[in-house]
């Protein structure tokens, strides 16, 4: 009897963990996907993440996010802070430029171990990957602002060719004109 009880104990664990890292999975694989849609801003995937991370963690009825990247907070909805939270900072370029923030509530006693060492882990790739989202957002518009600079290079270009081409075509008949005055003078 003790010796199946400890196996349904040790099956339950299994089972509970393998829920929580698919949990941690979806969200996870739903930040991707929002990364990946084409022509949605910053904030709103921001916005977006920091949604997706309460549903992830072990109590998401307890648990509420915050993201600070670059002075502005994005939050979960209900937000609030209390005493058990997990942190990480958004690092881009070895530069500190936010944070992910998870709390959650609990009792006292529950307190030291109402985080999972996966939900820490969790909340580390997240910071990695939020940190990689934003990489690639400032490139695309750093690459739009070079190509709008090229482009605008470009039609001074045509321009010149344009300029250069009517400066030669009036000097042509004028340097006629010019030539005949000074043969009568």
């Amino acid at each position: 009897v003790y010796k199946r009880q400890t196996e349904n104990r040790r099956s339950e664990l299994k089972e509970m963990e393998l829920r929580e890292r698919i949990k941690e999975l979806t969200c996870l694989y739903k930040i991707s996907e929002l990364s990946r849609q084409p022509d949605i801003s910053l904030k709103k995937i921001i916005q977006g993440v920091v949604e997706l991370l309460p549903p992830a963690w072990r109590y998401p009825e307890k648990t509420c996010a915050k993201i600070v990247f670059d002075g502005i907070s994005y939050a979960s909805p209900n937000f609030h802070q209390s005493d058990s939270r997990l942190s990480a900072n958004i690092v881009i370029a070895g530069e500190t430029r936010g944070m992910v923030e998870v709390y959650s509530d609990g009792d006292s006693d529950f307190k030291k171990s109402i985080f999972l060492k996966e939900e820490r882990n969790l909340i580390d790739t997240i910071a990695v990957q939020i940190a990689l989202i934003i990489e690639h957002k400032e490139a695309e518009k750093e690459k739009a602002k070079l190509n709008e600079q090229l482009r605008h290079a470009d039609r001074l270009a045509t321009i010149g060719t344009l300029a250069s081409g009517v400066a030669h075509e009036i000097n042509e008949p004028l340097a006629n004109i010019l030539g005949l005055s000074l043969i009568h003078i």
